[in-house]
């Protein structure tokens, strides 16, 4: 009898095929912990070695995906970089056309019912996927393909329409209860008002339409880059330029009062726009949540459900302005990616707070049977692999960065210095009524730059 209970738990076991053994008791985080070390040392290489390579079947193929191709970028191997996030786009297209996908997402619930959601194919998040098409946009910006990179914007800005127009499910009661004891992260999300929002997408995509001439597009992005960040100086200045050169007099006049008079524009001068990434997003932690499971007996047992949850500590970057041409400009924030991915985070609690409920259900359901069937040892197997397997889903795109700022200016044509603290200078050329893009990344002590005229 014992042996047949044992076979019954390695069943169990087998049925978790989408994820490695090592999926099952060690948490996507902690996983890439050593990867992120290694950025934050600036050793890419190490980084490169030691992020996993999972096969397609495996339940983190296109998280594992995106993680190549940002490391592929941060290592300036674009042309690397390009195709993967090409198959990671391809891929969700057929995962949201495929009518077969429904079946094999019940099959993956059902082994999470008896696991934890690591087993569930991950999907990007709707941030993820708008910072997929952004990176893909850049990689094109950077070989002077603008025609590619406006695709890639589209593309990024319809992730975030889908988004915007798509239902949320109702929370029900049992739900409700358990979310009354998750623990805040307002400091994070701070006045995010969803998950998917991303400004810096439609501040990339103005900038790329107002290079290739086409103002009234670059003029609706900037408007919908500065809805979302309504703070932003230099947004602010960008649509009342806009407003201004295309004749939108009715908004010309709104946002006059608002934000002032334009600044003006010198004859003989360039605009020079600085993009700077600085930090990573911050990894989840566990967050163990007690709640009672009932017995066919009526009785009352404490379970563990164990939570994914950000720590409410808000990111501060290291660089807050630039030194450029003599001028000290200061950063200002276009998007916190920490405080999307947390706002993503709250938005799924109610289905993961759910699929928990039943997961414990489930779980005590089989403890119980192995304990009729095969006495102490299957009672000892099945709390074992229980305390064992419940962990909470901490996976995200942990090489994205943590927040993304902009600063913008006019400068006379011709060579120009920018400095930046312990960085070595980045000399860039200004043309007389162009626009020069400067792109940056700060990771602690890695540190990377792209000057394009675009």
């Amino acid at each position: 009898m014992q042996r047949s209970v044992i076979f019954g738990f390695c069943a169990i076991l087998g049925g978790c095929s989408t994820i490695g053994f090592g999926d099952l008791f060690t948490d996507y985080a902690t996983q890439m912990t050593p990867v992120r070390q290694a950025i934050n040392s600036n050793n890419l290489a190490q980084a490169q070695q030691l992020l996993p390579t999972n096969g397609q079947s495996h339940s983190n193929y296109l998280l594992n995906q995106l993680e190549h191709a940002r490391l592929n970028n941060l290592s300036n191997q674009n042309d690397t970089a390009q195709p993967q996030y090409e198959a990671v786009y391809q891929q969700m297209e057929i995962k949201r056309q495929a009518a077969k996908v429904q079946l094999s997402a019940g099959l993956e619930q059902s082994n999470a019912l008896l696991t934890n959601d690591s087993v569930i194919a991950y999907t990007p998040a709707a941030y993820e996927m708008s910072m997929l098409h952004s990176y893909k946009a850049l990689g094109y910006v950077f070989n002077n393909d603008i025609e590619g990179a406006l695709v890639e914007v589209r593309r990024a800005n319809k992730v975030q329409t889908d988004a915007l127009t798509a239902n949320q499910d109702d929370i029900d009661a049992s739900v409700k209860e358990a979310q009354k004891h998750y623990p805040s992260m307002d400091d994070v999300i701070k006045n995010v008002k969803n998950g998917y929002q991303n400004a810096f997408t439609f501040y990339l995509s103005g900038l790329l339409y107002q290079s290739n001439k086409q103002y009234d597009d670059a003029y609706i992005d900037f408007k919908k880059a500065l809805e979302i960040n309504p703070e932003n100086t230099y947004l602010q200045q960008d649509v009342l330029q806009l407003a201004k050169r295309q004749g939108f007099d009715q908004d010309f006049v709104e946002f006059k009062k608002r934000f002032g008079e334009p600044s003006k524009r010198a004859a003989n001068s360039g605009e020079v726009v600085v993009l700077i990434e600085q930090g990573l997003v911050p990894e989840k932690d566990e967050f163990v949540l007690r709640l009672p499971i009932y017995t066919s007996g009526g009785d009352a047992r404490f379970y563990s459900l164990a939570m994914p949850v950000y720590k409410d500590n808000a990111f501060i970057p290291a660089i807050n302005e630039i030194n450029i041409a003599a001028q000290v400009l200061p950063l200002s924030p276009l998007v916190r990616l920490e405080a999307l991915a947390a706002k993503t985070l709250e938005e799924q609690t109610p289905a993961r707070v759910s699929r928990q409920i039943l997961r414990l259900v489930a779980k005590e359901k089989v403890r119980a049977e192995l304990a009729r069937s095969g006495g102490d040892v299957g009672n000892i197997l099945a709390n074992i692999y229980n305390l064992a397997s419940e962990q909470a889903d901490t996976r995200s795109w942990l090489t994205l960065p943590n927040q993304i700022s902009v600063a913008r200016t006019q400068l006379s044509s011709g060579e120009h210095v920018l400095k930046l603290g312990k960085h070595s200078d980045i000399n860039f050329t200004v043309s007389k009524q162009g626009l020069t893009l400067i792109y940056l990344t700060s990771i602690n002590n890695y540190f990377n730059s792209h000057v394009v005229q675009l």
